[in-house]
């Protein structure tokens, strides 16, 4: 009888393992003062995302450091994306070090969704993409080509270690930085590693002096199908072709096509080539396997009990060796139950841990391809023409790029589409009962009444 309240004690704990809503997961709320002066120099088209970012706290704060950063970028607000990138860097590198708390981070007994946000690789590699593309503006070719490498070791750094980084874009623009660095052996290795990946691309030649880069189409997404994380794309197909008027030439109008250098769904979706759902479909599984385990273990614990159960009360005119024989029953039983009850509660506890629900948080400012070339242009050439075509040659839009010329190279960088987030709050990064509630900012609030009141006197 004394082995009860051990297995009905884990079979509780069993039962509340999956878990509910963390006081984590929720927003705070910043004092009005603060928040004022925390969104004062803020874009105003971002004030309610900063807002959002500061609510949503630790959290989620590489994840609101990358979106935020990405459309502070195309915005030109080059220092203030410097600010959000590093934060977002200094954030994936504390959990990606070689420490015990970066070990935790990445453990398996906190719930996938209560966890700081880590980004899968993809995401990762497209925060140092940013970041070095903002040091290729600034002409710091030798930190461009740093950032490159580091988002190409984060393809790299996945929990499945077996599949190789092939993020191609990335040694080409490393390749990019060597060659406006002048150090053009260091620029062939790099493209050597590109060209292994990407067999059809042509390389930037001797005398390239601009590099294109065009975006299209809209970020990946993830959804759950409960411990398994499905990606699935959501970006068209467009095409860009880039024109540009050479003043000492006027009449003459060449176009060139985009070419596609990296297919940024493909890399969510795969990891080395494998398909991803097939990579994770190992963890769950694992995840099925412990929590039938953890099942089967706590019956056998219920009937255990009920044979100790059984065995407990003396019977009538029972000899020694009877009653000695049914207290080893007893005995036994009631150890058999507490082990196995201890066995099943914490396979459901380890069962529950390991991603209980997928984590489908996700940048959703990001494209869904990068194109691209490189030209040699002379530097009376300022601006491009981008246009975007449907798969069908219809073109949706053209959009003006300036060419940012720092030393020997420049840079002209196009998106189709907006990179400001519809939703101040990221996909899945709140409860949906938050996701849906009002944005309300007091300060921001105030302050309007006030400017209002003003021009009505």
């Amino acid at each position: 009888m004394a082995a009860r309240p051990i297995w009905l004690s884990v079979m509780v704990i069993a039962g509340l393992a999956s878990g509910c809503v963390t006081t984590r997961e929720q927003e705070a709320s910043p004092a009005p003062a603060v928040v004022q002066a925390y969104l004062d120099d803020k874009p105003t088209e971002l004030r309610r995302h900063f807002f959002i970012a500061q609510a949503q706290g630790q959290r989620n704060r590489v994840l609101n450091d990358m979106r935020l950063g990405l459309a502070s970028f195309a915005m030109g607000r080059d220092p203030l994306a410097a600010e959000l990138l590093d934060d977002a860097l200094q954030g994936i590198e504390a959990i990606y070090a070689d420490n015990e708390e970066a070990r935790k981070a990445r453990g398996l007994w906190t719930k996938e969704a209560v966890k700081d946000f880590k980004g899968e690789p993809y995401e990762r590699a497209m925060a140092y993409y940013y970041r070095g593309l903002l040091y290729l503006r600034a002409g710091d070719y030798d930190n461009a080509r740093a950032s490159f490498k580091g988002g190409m070791l984060q393809d790299a750094f996945a929990e499945e270690s077996q599949y190789r980084a092939d993020f191609a874009l990335m040694p080409f623009l490393q390749g990019w930085a060597a060659h406006c660095r002048d150090n053009e052996s260091l620029a062939a290795e790099d493209w050597a590693e590109f060209r292994a990946i990407n067999k059809d691309a042509p390389l930037p030649r001797a005398k390239d002096n601009v590099l294109v880069l065009v975006e299209t189409g809209t970020a990946p997404v993830k959804i759950s199908d409960g411990p398994r994380l499905k990606i699935k794309r959501s970006g068209s197909t467009e095409t860009a072709r880039i024109s540009w008027t050479d003043p000492d030439r006027p009449k003459d109008h060449p176009q060139e096509s985009a070419i596609l250098l990296e297919d940024i769904f493909r890399q969510a979706s795969t990891r080395g080539g494998r398909p991803f759902d097939s990579i994770l479909e190992g963890k769950a599984e694992f995840k099925d396997t412990a929590d039938t385990v953890g099942n089967v273990a706590l019956i056998g614990a219920v009937l255990a009990a009920k044979v100790a159960v059984d065995n407990g009360p003396p019977r009538r005119r029972e000899t020694k060796e009877q009653r000695q024989a049914r207290e080893q029953v007893q005995a036994g039983a009631a150890m058999a139950g507490a082990g196995l009850a201890v066995i099943g509660g914490l396979s459901k506890l380890f069962a529950s841990a390991v991603e209980s629900q997928a984590d489908t948080r996700y940048w959703d400012n990001l494209s869904d391809r990068v194109q691209g070339l490189t030209l040699a242009l002379p530097e009376k050439v300022t601006t491009l023409s981008v246009e975007f075509q449907s798969p069908g040659g219809t073109t949706l839009d053209t959009v003006h790029s300036p060419i940012r010329r720092v030393g020997k190279c420049g840079i002209a960088w196009a998106r189709h589409g907006s990179a400001i987030p519809r939703n101040p709050r990221a996909p899945n990064s709140v409860p949906p009962d938050v996701m849906a509630s009002p944005i309300i900012i007091p300060a921001m609030e105030a302050k309007a009444a006030a400017a209002e009141a003003k021009s009505k006197e």
